[in-house]
């Protein structure tokens, strides 16, 4: 690369790095996924995997709803457990990981597009995510998937790259390094399945279209798949499982529920362009766009699509709807797609103002990176003149009632909490949530938030109709807490 390449792509990481550590919180939202990768990094750190497992499984399989797996892919667990092991449970230094793993999404974006795109046109793909206000602020959640977005994506750039490979060592190369990034995303996320599923296929769709290249595609699949069942291997031999406890979901699948998930995710897609005047409008543009880019790059993008597909495939007959989240691996292919409708389009119908579309396309792309920067930029100033507001399971609230129950109660005992993970990350008693009143007599103490309502838990107002032995040993603004005496 240039020397002006490299100076205005590490403008933009700069950038984008600083404005995603500005807009980091001390605290964290509701919602205990972080809590339950949290203490899987703790027990990394301490070598008590097992007994975490044990301890998720009792919480797991003791509430109302399946919360969650025993436990998730160990990946992201264990990239949190150097800050976990320097800092302990602090959010802020716990969502660094994630920042960088951002930063090298963006770069890994920059050389999947700038192998399809001219200069202006890569930077312009990859500012559209290095400011992005919605991605951004997502920094701020301690979860695997800004991790596992940046190994989807080096998984589908390698694999791209191997593709279009003539020299043998280095095809043999990335193709073995495809198996390795492919484990690596399955390593972070259970779907990272999916990308071997795509670029086995894709190389079926090869191995049949290509009778002169048969053997080396057919070579060349088997190591990869030989290097991502490698390294599964290992990672099984030195981390338990339970991961695939998640699948029991798939119990929940219907066919109404297919057909109402498809336009559910297809409108979640608009989020990219939230903080956008006119976001509808745009969005209905990039759909337009993004299909007319896969049109006039089927054949030659035939990877991407199927990876695409195939990954909505699976999010449209998964039973819980996850939102936006669940979108990240897809939106860089969107924004490519977007892109290459923009080129076949100019190059269509561009004739003798073809220069002039181009240049026209350019400065609409740059406007909307712009509005991006400026909202993405007070998102940040507002966070730091709030002195990174600490919020959740993390405010003086929450705290006071975990302090509470660490010098109240007995260490064995069980507490009945709407977010019971984070109840145990915060003060290592046994937890599980509860919708029922029988199921409450599991536990021993109850703890209920007066500002979530029916969110896994009975409401406070409505805690009396259960008829109950409790004792009400606690209360502050926010929580109330209940002894179960005999």
């Amino acid at each position: 690369m240039s020397k002006k390449t490299i100076f205005l792509l590490s403008l933009i990481l700069l950038t984008s790095t600083l404005l995603g550590s500005f807009g980091l919180t001390r605290g964290h939202l509701w919602g205990d996924d972080f809590a339950a990768y949290i203490m899987q990094a703790k027990s990394i750190a301490n070598g008590t995997m097992q007994t975490f497992v044990e301890h998720n499984t009792f919480t797991i399989t003791q509430s109302s709803a399946q919360i969650g797996p025993y436990a998730y892919p160990w990946g992201f667990p264990l990239l949190l457990m150097p800050a976990y092991a320097l800092f302990g449970v602090s959010p802020l230094w716990l969502k660094l990981p994630g920042l960088l793993a951002y930063l090298g999404f963006l770069l890994v974006f920059f050389f999947m597009a700038k192998r399809h795109f001219t200069l202006i046109e890569s930077l312009l793909a990859v500012s559209l995510f290095a400011f992005n206000p919605e991605l951004l602020h997502f920094i701020d959640n301690i979860l695997s998937d800004i991790p596992f977005l940046l190994l989807s994506t080096l998984s589908i750039l390698l694999a791209d790259m191997y593709a279009h490979e003539t020299k043998n060592r280095r095809r043999l190369a990335l193709a073995a390094g495809t198996g390795a990034a492919i484990f690596g995303a399955f390593f972070f996320r259970t779907q990272g399945l999916i990308l071997l599923g795509s670029v086995l296929l894709f190389q079926t769709a090869r191995f049949l279209g290509q009778r002169k290249q048969r053997q080396s595609i057919l070579t060349d699949s088997l190591l990869i798949a030989v290097v991502f069942s490698l390294l599964w291997v290992i990672s099984a031999l030195i981390f338990p499982g339970g991961q695939t406890s998640y699948l029991a979901l798939y119990s929940g699948f219907s066919l109404d529920l297919l057909i109402d998930n498809i336009p559910y995710y297809s409108s979640v897609f608009s989020q990219f362009f939230e903080t956008l005047p006119g976001k509808s409008l745009v969005f209905g543009i990039f759909v337009v766009l993004f299909f007319i880019g896969v049109v006039s790059r089927f054949k030659y993008d035939l990877l991407f699509v199927l990876y695409a597909t195939l990954y909505l495939v699976v999010l449209w007959s998964w039973p819980e709807r996850q939102g936006y989240r669940f979108l990240f691996p897809l939106l860089p292919l969107f924004v490519y797609f977007a892109i290459q409708g923009i080129r076949a389009t100019i190059n269509k119908f561009g004739g003798k103002r073809k220069a002039l579309l181009q240049k026209s396309a350019y400065a609409y792309l740059l406007l909307i990176v712009i509005l991006f920067l400026y909202s993405a930029g007070s998102n940040a100033y507002d966070n730091m003149r709030a002195d990174r507001d600490i919020n959740g399971p993390f405010d003086p609230l929450s705290m006071e009632m975990y302090a509470f129950i660490k010098a109240n109660t007995p260490l064995e005992g069980v507490i009945v909490f709407f977010k019971p993970r984070a109840m145990r990350l915060m003060t290592d008693r046994n937890t599980l949530a509860s919708t029922e009143c029988d199921r409450i007599l599991l536990g021993d103490y109850l703890v209920l938030s007066k500002k979530v309502g029916e969110n896994l838990q009975i409401p406070p107002e409505h805690i009396d109709e259960c008829n109950l032995p409790l004792e009400m040993v606690f209360q502050n603004r926010r929580f109330v807490m209940y002894k179960l005496v005999d």
